[in-house]
C-alpha cells in the first residue's frame, strides 16, 4: 500500500482549506494520484468525488479545528476506474498557539477497499450461481418492508424448488447438477426486473423477491401470477445445448418443473423471518399437493403442517423417553372366556394425556417412526406373554399385535422379531401378528417369504379388516394365515343390512373351508354376538366384552 509520507499541508484562509503543497510516495518518487491533487482545494475534491463520503461531517471537524481527523473518500480516474484515498491530519499552530492549518499524511487505500469488497461479496453472494445468498436476501427483504411501509406497496417472496432434483443429481453427478443450478439461476434472473432480487439458499432452493407490486393484495397477486408464469415457462423449455448434452447421460428429460410457494407482505407488519417462514410453508403445501404446483401461504394449512411437524418432534421424544403405553382389549370365546388380548398402542403425552393412534399413527407411518414404535410394541407384547406364563390361569393366553406396512417392508423384519422373541423368552406360538389386505397389494412374493420365515418360528398370522381390501382371493392359499378377522364395519350393520349379513356369513364359511379360525371385531350388542355365533364365528372382540385398558 503506497503512502504519502512527506507533506500534505493545508492552510486556513477565508474558510477554504487550500491545496496539497507536496505529495510523494514512500519511496521518494512522486505519487501519480497524489500529484494529481496538487493545487486542489477541498471544495474541488468534493465536487469531483462521487457519493461515498460524509463531507459535511468532515468539514465540521476541520472547520472546528479539531485536534485530529481521519477521512476516506473515492475519486474517479480518467480511465473510468475509481481510487480510494485516506487522509489524516493534525493542526498546525504558530508560536503564539494560533491555528494556521493542518499537516497530514495520506494513503492510497484502493487495494484495501478492493479486498473489503471481495470479502463482502463472499459473504453476500452465492459462489456457485453469483446470485444473492441468504444474508443478502434478508437485507433486501427488510429494505422492501421499510420501502413498502412508506409507499403502501405490496411485495412478494417466491420460493422455487426444482422438482426431482435429487434424483437428477444422483443420476448425473454433482458437477452436471451444478451446471443445471447455474442455468436455473440465470433463467430466473431474466424473468425478473432489475429492482427485484433472485437468491439461492442452497441445494435447489431459489428465492425470488419482487417489490412494488401495487397497493392491494389483488393487484399484487395478479403481478405475481405473471411472474410465476414466466418462471414456470422458463424452466419448462429446453436447456442450453451444453445442458442437453449433459442430459444425454441421464434418464431425465431436458426439461424441468418447479414447485412454488408464495408469501405476500406489505410494510413492516410482518417480520422478515415470518415472511420467510410463510413462503417456506407455502412451498411445503405445494410439494405436498404434487409437483409443478403453485401455492400461496394459507394460515389454516400452515397450522395443520405445523401441527404435524410438532407431533413428529414429540414422537421422537416419546419413543426415547418411555411415553408409549400398551392397552389390551380382550378376545373372548363362545362362553365369554378370555382367549387372549389385542395389544393397542397409546401415547401418554406429557400435556395432552392419553392419545389414541388416530392422533399420531398416520404421522408415524409417513415419517418412518412406526418402525421403532412397532418394535417397541412387539417387545412389550412379548414381555407380557412371559408374564402370562408365570400364572397357571393365564399361561395359554395369546397377544395379537398389528404389523404396519413399513414394518413388513423392512428386509430384516423376520430377524428383528426373532431376536425380540428369543431375547424375551416369549412363547412364539402365543404371539399373533395382524396384517391388512392393503399390505399385500405390492411385492406379494417377498411378503410371503417373510411371513413364511416367521411362521416357521411358530408365530401365527391374522388377516385384519378382511373384506375391505381389493386383493385377489388367490393369496389366501399362499399366505401362512391362521385366522380371518371380520371388519367392524360389517359387524355394525349385521342386524340391519342384509348385504352386511351375507358378507359376514360368506367370510365365516370361507375361513372354515380354508381351515382357518375367524374372529369378529367391533361387537357391541348381544344381538350381534348371537348372530355371529349362529353363523359359526367362535371368537369375538369389542366393547361388549371390554374396552382397551392397561393390564393390572
Amino acid at each position: 500500500m503506497k503512502r504519502w509520507d512527506r507533506t500534505a499541508q493545508w492552510q486556513w484562509k477565508q474558510n477554504e482549506f487550500l491545496q496539497f503543497v507536496d505529495v510523494e510516495s514512500a519511496d521518494g518518487h512522486p505519487h501519480p494520484i497524489g500529484n494529481a491533487l496538487l493545487g486542489k482545494q477541498w471544495r474541488e475534491l468534493k465536487t469531483q468525488a462521487p457519493e461515498g463520503a460524509d463531507w459535511s461531517s468532515h468539514f465540521e471537524v476541520v472547520g472546528g479545528c479539531e485536534p485530529f481527523f481521519n477521512f476516506e473518500f473515492p475519486l474517479p480516474q480518467p480511465d473510468g476506474t475509481r481510487v480510494y484515498l485516506s487522509l489524516c491530519g493534525v493542526p498546525i499552530n504558530d508560536a503564539m498557539g494560533n491555528f494556521k492549518g493542518y499537516r497530514g499524511v495520506g494513503k492510497d487505500i484502493s487495494s484495501q477497499k478492493a479486498a473489503e469488497a471481495t470479502i463482502a461479496s463472499l459473504t453476500l453472494i452465492d459462489q456457485l450461481t453469483g446470485l444473492s445468498n441468504r444474508r443478502l436476501l434478508l437485507e433486501r427483504i427488510n429494505f422492501a418492508r421499510m420501502s413498502g411501509f412508506r409507499s403502501a406497496e405490496f411485495g412478494a417472496l417466491v420460493y422455487v424448488d426444482i422438482d426431482h432434483f435429487k434424483a437428477f443429481n444422483e443420476a448425473v453427478g454433482h458437477d452436471l447438477a451444478d451446471v443445471l443450478l447455474v442455468e436455473v439461476g440465470g433463467r430466473l434472473s431474466k424473468c425478473m426486473r432489475d429492482c427485484d432480487t433472485v437468491a439461492r439458499l442452497g441445494g435447489d432452493i431459489f428465492v425470488v423477491l419482487a417489490t412494488d407490486l401495487g397497493d392491494s393484495a389483488e393487484k399484487a397477486s395478479q403481478h405475481v401470477q405473471r411472474i410465476t408464469h414466466k418462471i414456470t415457462t422458463a424452466l419448462a423449455t429446453h436447456f442450453t445445448p451444453s445442458m442437453d448434452i449433459a442430459l444425454t447421460v441421464s434418464p431425465m428429460a431436458p426439461r424441468f418443473s418447479a414447485s412454488l410457494g408464495i408469501s405476500l407482505f406489505q410494510g413492516t407488519d410482518t417480520a422478515v423471518e415470518d415472511i420467510m417462514k410463510r413462503a417456506e410453508s407455502a412451498l411445503r403445501q405445494a410439494k405436498h399437493a404434487g409437483r409443478g404446483v403453485i401455492r400461496y401461504f394459507d394460515p389454516q394449512v400452515d397450522a395443520r403442517i405445523n401441527h404435524r411437524v410438532q407431533v413428529e418432534q414429540d414422537l421422537h421424544i416419546a419413543i426415547a423417553s418411555d411415553q408409549l403405553r400398551l392397552y389390551y382389549q380382550p378376545i373372548v370365546g363362545l362362553s365369554r372366556n378370555v382367549l387372549g388380548y389385542e395389544a393397542l398402542i397409546r401415547w401418554q403425552h406429557p400435556t395432552d394425556g392419553i392419545l389414541t393412534p388416530a392422533a399420531f399413527i398416520d404421522i408415524a407411518e409417513e415419517t418412518g417412526l412406526i418402525v421403532p414404535m412397532g418394535e417397541w410394541v412387539i417387545q412389550s407384547a412379548c414381555e407380557q406373554l412371559v408374564a402370562f406364563q408365570s400364572d397357571p390361569s393365564t399361561w395359554d393366553l395369546t397377544v395379537a399385535v398389528n404389523l404396519s406396512t413399513c414394518q413388513l417392508a423392512q428386509p430384516n423384519i423376520a430377524e428383528v422379531i426373532a431376536r425380540i422373541v428369543k431375547a424375551t423368552g416369549a412363547p412364539s406360538d402365543r404371539l399373533k401378528l395382524e396384517i391388512t389386505e392393503s399390505m399385500l397389494l405390492t411385492d406379494i412374493d417377498k411378503t410371503i417369504e417373510k411371513m413364511a420365515a416367521l411362521a416357521e418360528m411358530g408365530l401365527r398370522f391374522s388377516l385384519d379388516d378382511f373384506g375391505t381390501g381389493y386383493s385377489s382371493l388367490g393369496y389366501l392359499k399362499k399366505l401362512p394365515l391362521s385366522q380371518l378377522k371380520v371388519d367392524q364395519s360389517f359387524v355394525k350393520g349385521l342386524l340391519t343390512d342384509p348385504v352386511d349379513s351375507a358378507i359376514v356369513r360368506t367370510i365365516v364359511q370361507l375361513a372354515k373351508s380354508l381351515g382357518m379360525s375367524v374372529i369378529a371385531e367391533g361387537v357391541e350388542l348381544e344381538g350381534q354376538r348371537q348372530a355371529l355365533s349362529y353363523m359359526g364365528c367362535k371368537e369375538f372382540q369389542g366393547y361388549l366384552f371390554g374396552k382397551p385398558a392397561p393390564l393390572k
